[in-house]
């Protein structure tokens, strides 16, 4: 038996492994705990955007906002539209310009399914202390900011340009036949 729990062991050694398993787990939790209220944690996020600041969106803003592309944000909006969550109209400011704005039932919504989201994530960080947790919170903070904008760091004996097969640093590649 111990044999079969060392591969395992040997991957809880790799943080790729251990933060995709983390996401998983804390991906379950909150879509069984949003599902009474009939929404996903994408489109809790939309309309928690939506209703942040009380500034006019376009679709395209909101993707923008998100890191969402948008035809995905054009299936959210819609699904979350087909719901009477948010509803499409022209801005008030500019009537050339649509904009998505939250509707009443969906802020009751967001109240509910906020608070149910913020218990699910407790659950999922209930093993760790509150300083271990805010700590962990931190530092995903941390690494969310630094790697949300430019390209991807370019990783040892990685060509910058991303070519495969290429290399720096070393031997020049061979040339292709």
């Amino acid at each position: 038996m111990k044999d079969e729990a060392r591969p395992v062991e040997q991957l809880t050694q790799r943080l790729g492994y251990l933060m995709k398993h983390a996401y998983l787990r804390l991906s379950d939790l909150l879509g069984d705990a949003l599902a009474p209220y009939g929404v996903h944690p994408k489109e809790l996020g939309v309309l928690s955007v939506i209703a942040a600041d009380g500034v006019e969106r376009s679709q395209n803003e909101l993707a923008s906002a998100i890191g969402l592309d948008r035809t995905t944000m054009v299936a959210v909006i819609d699904g979350l539209e087909s719901k009477g969550l948010v509803a499409r109209r022209r801005s008030d400011r500019d009537r050339r310009r649509n904009v998505v704005t939250i509707t009443e039932a969906g802020g009751v919504c967001l109240r509910e399914a906020d608070r149910a989201r913020a218990e699910a994530e407790a659950a999922f960080l209930a093993p760790l202390d509150a300083a271990q947790a805010e700590q962990l919170t931190e530092a995903l903070r941390t690494l969310f900011h630094a790697h949300e904008a430019g390209p991807a760091p370019v990783l040892p004996g990685q060509d910058p340009a991303g070519c495969p097969g290429e290399q720096t640093g070393g031997a020049a590649a061979a040339p292709k036949a």
